[in-house]
């Protein structure tokens, strides 16, 4: 099988909001605990993945390259869960519903394995959003703002 539907669900993961808390957005610990999708190992199976593999995850609203990691909370066979973030945001529908809140659950979306990287906050944000032009090829973990007067 080289790619399968399955439905999205997003939400706060312990790690990824203590890295939040942290300020370590920017930073590669950040990418490991929130860039990525739990799957049932199940699912994982079908699409020969081992844990760390890269999935691109593709939904109408956007595609987006995170990790792929075994779920503690199998089983789920034909869903995910993506730690809320930006890497959740790009495939999670943008409508409100005049509630003010996303729609961070029941997302359709189709996966496959990938060798595409698993960008960075800033690469993630330049890429999608085309913001923080630089002059360097990668922003990494530098931060992303400039001080008043430079």
């Amino acid at each position: 099988m080289d790619e399968m539907d399955i439905i999205i669900n997003t939400g706060t993961s312990i790690i990824q909001a203590f890295y939040e808390k942290k300020g370590s957005t920017l930073k590669e610990e950040y990418r490991q605990s929130t860039a990525v999708a739990f799957m049932d190992p199940r699912d994982m199976k079908k699409l020969s993945l081992k844990p760390r593999d890269k999935i691109n995850v593709t939904s109408k609203w956007g595609s987006v390259t995170i990790y792929a990691d075994k779920s503690h909370d199998a089983p789920h066979e034909g869903m995910i869960f993506i730690p809320r973030g930006p890497w959740a945001n790009i495939v999670i529908s943008p409508e409100t519903y005049c509630c003010n809140i996303p729609t961070y659950k029941g997302v359709k979306a189709v996966i496959k394995k990938t060798d595409d990287e698993v960008l960075l906050v800033a690469n993630l944000m330049h890429k999608t959003y085309n913001k923080y032009k630089y002059n360097t090829k990668t922003l990494g973990q530098k931060p992303v703002y400039k001080k008043i007067g430079e």
